[in-house]
């Protein structure tokens, strides 16, 4: 009896970490909790004179190797197109081969990490965007956007989906996503 009980507890245990870690990490040959995703394009949102640090590690106290920074001036943000191949704890790893970027340090690299909720995305597709609590086969649909303008600021990513954040939607997984300002509406 007493092990049945035992068994079951460490069952349930286990379905409680399942069910809560719902994050975009997953471990790498390092040891450090890291995702990768499919490479996709986002666009990070710059104010003129304020550019954002690109970092070698996915740290704030990570080596500054660059930056991004808006080629005009004038009021308001600017949009520069990112290409995203990973994240970790909120921070995403960026391809370095944008025209906004500028390196520091004289080194070529070919990515960076920058703060994940420096770039966002948009629902402005033709079709249906769906909304999943979680990526991949764990996921469940929990909503869908057809012909909708949202805009999402990106936590994460893993495979094939987005972690991303609005005040509409909240903190949810999406399959499918605009990296234009303007839209992607054909």
């Amino acid at each position: 009896m007493i092990r049945a009980i035992i068994g079951t507890v460490a069952v349930l245990a286990g379905f409680a970490v399942v069910e809560t870690s719902s994050d975009a990490s997953t471990s790498d040959a390092g040891g450090g909790p890291r995702a990768s995703c499919k490479a996709t394009q986002a666009y990070a949102v710059l104010q003129p004179g304020e550019p954002v640090a690109v970092r070698a590690e996915p740290t704030p106290s990570g080596a500054v190797v660059g930056s991004l920074a808006a080629h005009r001036s004038g009021e308001g943000p600017v949009f520069s197109v990112v290409t995203l191949t990973g994240s970790q704890g909120g921070w995403a790893r960026i391809a370095l081969g944008s025209k906004d970027y500028s390196a520091t340090d004289g080194a070529t690299r070919s990515y960076g990490w920058i703060p994940a909720d420096q770039l966002a995305v948009d629902t402005r597709l033709a079709g249906k965007v769906t909304l999943y609590d979680r990526p991949d086969l764990l996921g469940h649909a929990v909503a869908s956007l057809e012909n909708a303008d949202q805009k999402f600021r990106v936590l994460g990513c893993r495979g094939e989906f987005l972690q991303v954040i609005n005040a509409e939607q909240g903190n949810v997984w999406i399959d499918r996503w605009c990296a234009r300002r303007e839209g992607c509406r054909g």
